[in-house]
This record gives C-alpha cells, sequence and structure tokens, in this order.
C-alpha cells in the first residue's frame, strides 16, 4: 500500500483518526449552537450505536473467538468462549456502577469508570482504522461517518453527566487514546490477545451504552432517525465485509 507515513501507516488511515478525533471537541459546541439538529442526530447515534454493538461488535468478538480456538485448541470450551465471558463482566460491571447512582456510592468511581472505558475505546478504534488495510478511500470515509456519529452520542452523554470533567480533561484525554492507539496499530498484530480482551470488555459497555443510555423512551424518540441510524449502521457492516 502506498503513501506510507510512519511504518505500515497510511495519510488515509491519519486522516481518519484526525476526523473521528475531532468529535471530542466538537460535539459539545455542536449540541449548545444547534439543539435541533443535534437532538435528530442523537436519535440517529441511537441508531447507529445500537446496530453497531450488535452487527459489528458481536460478530467482531466472534471472528476473536475462532482465533482463541485455533492458537489454544487444547485448552477447553470455556478458555475458547473466554471473550464472551470478558464481554459479559463489561456489561455488568457498568450496570452495577453506573446505574446505582441512588445508592450510596462515591460518584467519583463512576467517573473513572466512564473515562477509564472510553479512553481504552477510542484507543481500540485508533488500533481498527490502523488495522483497516483498505485501498478505497470511500472505506474510510465511511469509518469516518459512522465512528462520528456514535462518539457525538457517546459524548453528548458524558458531556450531561461531566460537563466540567469532559471539557477540561476527559476530551483530550480520548483525543489521545485515539492517537495512542493509532501508533500501538501499527506494532502489534490484528486480532492481538489483549486487545481481544480490551474490546470484548468494552463492548459489553458499549451494548448497555446503546440499549440503556442512548435508547430513550420510545414516546421521546424520532423512530424514523433512529431506524435511519440502525439502516447506516448494517449497510456499513455489509460494506466493510465486502471490502
Amino acid at each position: 500500500m502506498s503513501g506510507l507515513l510512519y511504518g505500515d501507516i497510511t495519510w488515509r488511515e491519519v486522516i481518519a483518526v484526525l476526523l473521528i478525533s475531532l468529535t471530542h471537541i466538537g460535539a459539545t459546541p455542536f449540541l449548545k449552537r444547534f439543539p435541533k439538529v443535534s437532538r435528530w442526530l442523537l436519535d440517529f447515534s441511537s441508531g447507529i450505536g445500537l446496530g453497531y454493538a450488535f452487527l459489528y461488535l458481536l460478530p467482531k468478538i466472534a471472528v476473536m473467538t475462532q482465533e482463541v480456538a485455533v492458537q489454544y485448541p487444547d485448552f477447553g470450551a470455556i478458555f475458547e468462549h473466554q471473550l464472551y465471558m470478558y464481554l459479559m463482566a463489561g456489561f455488568l460491571i457498568y450496570y452495577l456502577v453506573d446505574f446505582k447512582q441512588h445508592d450510596n456510592r462515591p460518584a467519583r468511581f463512576a467517573l473513572t469508570l466512564n473515562a477509564v472505558s472510553f479512553a481504552t475505546y477510542n484507543v481500540l478504534i485508533g488500533i481498527t482504522i490502523t488495522h483497516f488495510e483498505s485501498d478505497f478511500t470511500t472505506a474510510y470515509a465511511v469509518a469516518v461517518f459512522v465512528f462520528s456519529i456514535h462518539l457525538f452520542g457517546v459524548n453528548s452523554f458524558l458531556h450531561r453527566e461531566y460537563p466540567k470533567d469532559f471539557a477540561r480533561w476527559m476530551a483530550p484525554l480520548f483525543m489521545t487514546g485515539m492517537y495512542l492507539g493509532c501508533i500501538l496499530g501499527n506494532h502489534i498484530e490484528k486480532g492481538h490477545h489483549y486487545q481481544s480482551v480490551a474490546t470484548a470488555v468494552v463492548g459489553g459497555i458499549i451494548i448497555i451504552l446503546s440499549i440503556r443510555l442512548k435508547l430513550p423512551p420510545r414516546a421521546r424518540v424520532n423512530v424514523v432517525a433512529f431506524l435511519i441510524g440502525v439502516a447506516c449502521a448494517a449497510a456499513a457492516t455489509a460494506g466493510y465485509m465486502v471490502i
């Protein structure tokens, strides 16, 4: 592949990561300046997030599980399906900590969990883009669109919960994590064990975030925008499989 900038990282991958990362500093001003459009985009993002979780993340973990079985054929079914246990662990941890705010539990722990979880998620996005290895600029454009809209919804939630912390240090942390992931992707093999574990744990968090936080009661959601988001996620996933 031509146009290498660093190791095996291409200019397409660098530009894609830079554009996606801008969502972290652009989401809050956009929410304040365009509230009506933002409401539609948030419902659209909910559909993107749900489609992304079920049509991309879960199949990706299934593929990683097959790779574990090939690499460790003598370790048994429990070891082979360990990623699904990590997936469930991420789901349960996020549920027990973040959705029990009425309990006497320090809110600081929930903030730390969100910061660590989504910093890791941004590292994984950077790695994913670096491992994309497509010769088609359109493929990167679609990835930028899907990840940006998805992160727009995530950032909206985090800004709503922690407005000062998000602006002060969370957004820069997430951007740094994504850039770090882009570099790490050049040094680790696709499907690396620790990457697979992190993907599974964060995947559980993304699933519960999509279901519990990004899906408001139906009476208050723009169903058309939501379904368009699901359709776009499905189309992007299908296109990724084809190329």
